[in-house]
């Protein structure tokens, strides 16, 4: 039978326990306080339980007696949460494919023009148009009424009813 370990449980631990025990053993050389505790912030600066990613900061280390006496004074430089999606403002937005655009045209719930609004719309775009070419007011609004033709001239009316 397995005898359990007895380890003190987290609750009991301190925070200056809890980073010394894990600190990783990384590039970053232990920079130990001497004399200038001044400059050194405490460690409840920042959340105990910290969601999403943090930057990992670096830890203010206390020399005790021996040489493997050390323990977390507090912080020099404090942990930061990262900025997430910085870059995706600088990214090129994603273009719509054909069929999505159609597909959104479709599900847009915009009010349907009517039929003699629509031809209303044509007509100031054709005169606009005629306008731009020189044809007077006049003339344009008759050619878009079918009464002149493009070289100026009448059209003459037709009768059914002479037949």
């Amino acid at each position: 039978m397995v005898d359990e370990i007895e380890a003190p449980l987290e609750e009991d631990r301190t925070m200056a326990e809890k980073y010394r025990d894990s600190y990783r053993g990384s590039r970053q050389e232990r920079k130990f306080v001497d004399g200038n505790e001044n400059s050194v912030l405490p460690l409840d600066a920042v959340p105990e339980i910290r969601d999403g990613s943090w930057t990992n900061g670096l830890l203010a280390w206390g020399r005790g007696e021996t040489s493997t006496d050390v323990e977390v004074i507090g912080w020099w430089v404090l942990p930061r949460k990262r900025m997430k999606n910085t870059t995706r403002k600088y990214r090129v937005k994603k273009q719509l494919s054909s069929l999505d655009k159609v597909k959104k045209d479709f599900d847009d719930k915009k009010p349907r023009i009517s039929q003699e609004k629509r031809m209303e719309n044509r007509a100031k775009g054709s005169i606009r148009i005629l306008r731009s070419r020189g044809y007077s007011m006049a003339e344009a609004l008759m050619i878009t009424k079918g009464q002149m033709g493009l070289d100026r001239k009448l059209v003459p009316l037709v009768d059914d009813s002479e037949e």
